[in-house]
């Protein structure tokens, strides 16, 4: 077991480093590389489980496979990596698990695939909290609701994703004359630019376009201004970029 150097994490409220033989009954993981006995029919891989797992729900796993339309008298080595996917997620939910820990689930998988994926496994975890690590954000933007971001140990920033998105717009505001804004602006206000008569922002604060509003005449006086809503993507970049400005 990895050490770590600092920090501690929980998992169903106790520290990971001191998990009982009891509680890996409640937590469950998938990679996208796991490793599974692939000279076994699908039938026979789930059946094998189902011995090893007092929680395993029969009538759950069946459900999923019909649904997913999965070949059950297929060994896995024959499957494609979409129909391998599905069959380690479903081995993964039909314990009931607590906790699901899914590392790159979606990776290599085409657009159907992936959507069936989410729409018939993530969303029918009933009582399951699903914990996703993943590279491409606008994959799992739609169907998380909170977010972490983690790099060589240290985590920048963990809010609910429909918190980021209310409070983060770009803007663009067309100033009267060419303005000095090296210094005396909100500290919401990142990565101010200005060519000309127009300057350009993102409000990591935003109250809606009264409150903007107000902080604009209070800096500039009168001025015209448009908002755009930002995609998770670009959220992470511009807070990422933040914190990491912050720290040198």
């Amino acid at each position: 077991m990895i050490r770590p150097d600092s920090g501690a994490a929980k998992i169903l409220g106790k520290d990971s480093r001191s998990l009982k033989y009891d509680d890996y009954n409640n937590i469950g993981y998938v990679s996208e590389n796991q490793v599974i006995p692939d000279k076994l029919t699908i039938a026979q891989y789930l059946r094998y489980l189902q011995r090893l797992y007092k929680s395993w729900d029969h009538g759950f796993a069946n459900s999923l496979t019909k649904q997913l339309e999965l070949p059950l008298d297929r060994e896995i080595n024959k499957l494609s990596h979409g129909m391998r996917m599905k069959t380690v997620l479903i081995a993964g939910l039909a314990f009931r698990p607590k906790v699901l820990l899914l590392d790159e689930p979606l990776t290599g998988m085409d657009t159907l695939t992936r959507d069936e994926v989410v729409d018939g496994l993530l969303q029918q975890a009933d009582e399951t909290t699903i914990v996703i690590s993943s590279h491409e954000l606008s994959e799992i933007e739609y169907f998380t609701t909170h977010i972490a971001f983690m790099d060589k140990g240290t985590l920048y920033f963990q809010e609910s994703i429909e918190s980021l998105k209310s409070r983060f717009r770009e803007v663009r505001v067309k100033l009267s004359a060419e303005k000095d804004i090296s210094h005396g602006l909100p500290e919401s206000w990142l990565f101010p630019e200005i060519t000309g008569h127009l300057l350009r922002f993102l409000e990591s604060d935003y109250q809606g376009q009264e409150d903007l509003n107000k902080k604009l005449l209070r800096r500039f006086g009168a001025v015209t201004f448009e908002t755009q809503p930002m995609n998770l993507r670009e959220i992470s970049k511009s807070l990422i970029k933040s914190k990491r400005n912050s720290l040198q």
